[in-house]
């Protein structure tokens, strides 16, 4: 008997060669993060969430997942636009029907092919009503009926209804937005033990730790199928503070820092440090309980809202220019954003008579990142005789405070890394149906609204559906007006000037980091 035969033979000792080889990757990769070697250290303010990929709806968490999974497409550094990565090609079978054709040759990290089964299993799972995912609905995903392996590399899309020519239907399949699981690893995990279990996926880079809010560690996969990454692997480490995090890409400490807010771009500059800045594609909005019960319930108070903030003066004195005034749900270069639209203006005068009468005490809920706006609108509230206050929380405690609805106001983000509005974006923070999975957020809910945007989605005339997309993204903006849209701020990474091949991402991803090299 071979050994490679005696080793295959006994599961048990598989298990521990394979358990040995990890411990050693681990302290293998984790022991360059002194400097000096071919590891990227990135410091940034996060920490992954889970290591399940189908259990987040966190950006930070995807970059994590994304570089040890990949996924059917993606947009290229640094706009939206899709292209293939797992998937070669969608061919469309009929109204309801489309064939996803994968890459042949694609190893996970154990060494298994990617099959259709694979792929198959991934979206099983994913809408599994057992699963509870979060990400479920992304898309147009509600509206998928079922797939169907066709052949090992073959994945039939069956719809409810009809989602169009491909480029429009892979919208709605939000293939950007999902990694592929490792089905016979998957198949086996409960939710709970898929969370902390080791990915195992087709991706860069394979797992080596996460010691959750100090570091995730991750290691080159020499057999990527397009190509082993230049570099041996990447450290993320935890460090909330961005002064902290500037201090130590100046002293060496780490590679690159993520994000840069403008307070520190000109010292980074003077210090030779390289910038890498890309319009962004999250938007930075007030979140209004607009439930019973609270003063934000009152449209008029909401409205009052809209015209209460000086946008601009926090895009030119706070971000020194990196920004772009938000005036309308959608953000700058989404689906459904209306070029020259702009219902509210900073009218002080009109939004005093109406805020002056809301003297309860309110709270901003915000995290430690986004800290300073947050008390710059406080302060600009207060100037109207309201009675705010700003509490920053940590990451898992905001995004609870966040899904529950459980606030008065919250200064958070929207992202459209996908570019879409009427799929995963309308679904996540306007929908009815969100509630049934417990993403109160503000507690917007439209029926008559959410009728429209069905309509939309199946209109197939491009002249109909933007007239009905307009008048969807109108009614939100300024009838209901659930929020008070603020800005999108550009996003920016500083690195080392050795850091060379990085492309920023306007969805803030890292999608690129396999071409990273580190010319030291």
């Amino acid at each position: 008997m071979t050994r490679k035969s005696a080793m295959t033979a006994s599961g048990g000792l598989k298990l521990s060669v394979a358990a040995l080889a990890l411990a050693l990757s681990a302290g293998s990769v984790a022991a360059q993060a002194g400097g000096g070697s071919n590891v990227l250290r990135i410091a940034w303010p996060w920490d992954p969430s889970t290591m399940d990929a189908q259990m987040h709806r966190q950006r930070y968490t995807q970059i994590v997942s994304h570089a040890m999974r990949d996924k059917l497409m993606y947009q290229e550094p640094p706009g939206l636009a899709l292209v293939p990565l797992l998937a070669t090609s969608v061919t469309q079978i009929d109204e309801t029907s489309y064939d996803v054709h994968l890459r042949e040759g694609v190893l996970f990290h154990n060494g298994d092919e990617m099959t259709a089964e694979d792929v198959a299993f991934t979206f099983e799972r994913l809408w599994d009503p057992a699963t509870e995912s979060p990400r479920a609905r992304m898309g147009n995903m509600g509206n998928i009926d079922r797939v169907e392996v066709i052949d090992r590399y073959t994945v039939r899309w069956h719809t409810k209804i009809p989602f169009g020519p491909p480029a429009s239907a892979i919208l709605g399949f939000h293939f950007s937005g999902q990694e592929i699981l490792h089905k016979a690893t998957y198949e086996n995990l409960t939710i709970e033990q898929a969370r902390t279990h080791p990915p195992v996926g087709v991706g860069a880079f394979r797992y080596v730790e996460w010691l959750p809010e100090q570091r995730m560690v991750v290691e080159a996969f020499e057999d990527y199928w397009q190509g082993p990454p230049t570099i041996d692997g990447v450290i993320w480490r935890t460090i909330p503070e961005e002064a902290t995090r500037v201090a130590e890409l100046l002293a060496g400490s780490v590679d690159m820092i993520h994000p840069v807010t403008p307070d520190f771009v000109d010292q980074l500059r003077g210090a030779g440090m390289k910038l890498e800045i890309v319009a962004g594609t999250n938007m930075r909005m007030l979140m209004m309980n607009v439930r019973e019960g609270s003063p934000f319930h009152d449209p008029e108070v909401r409205r009052a809202m809209n015209m209460a903030i000086d946008k601009q003066g926090i895009v030119d004195f706070l971000y020194a220019g990196l920004g772009v005034v938000a005036t309308q749900v959608p953000g700058d270069g989404q689906e459904g954003h209306i070029e020259g639209y702009s219902p509210f203006s900073f009218d002080p005068e009109a939004a005093r008579p109406v805020l002056s009468q809301v003297t309860q005490p309110i709270e901003i809920f915000t995290q430690g990142v986004w800290q300073l706006p947050a008390e710059v609108i406080a302060e600009q509230l207060r100037g109207y005789g309201m009675n705010v206050t700003t509490v920053v929380l940590d990451d898992a405690t905001f995004n609870q405070v966040n899904e529950s609805g459980n606030f008065d106001l919250l200064w958070a983000g929207a992202g459209y890394g996908s570019g879409d509005f009427t799929g995963a974006y309308y679904n996540n923070h306007f929908e009815c149906v969100r509630l049934e999975t417990d993403r109160v957020r503000t507690g917007f809910c439209n029926e008559e609204l959410d009728g429209k945007m069905a309509a939309i989605r199946t209109e197939a005339d491009a002249e109909t559906r933007q007239a009905l997309l307009d008048e969807v993204i109108q009614e939100l903006t300024e009838v209901h007006m659930p929020w008070v849209p603020v800005f999108n701020a550009a996003e920016v990474w500083a690195m080392q000037p050795y850091v060379n091949g990085f492309r920023g991402s306007s969805a803030g991803q890292y999608f690129n980091l396999h071409r990273v090299s580190l010319d030291r």
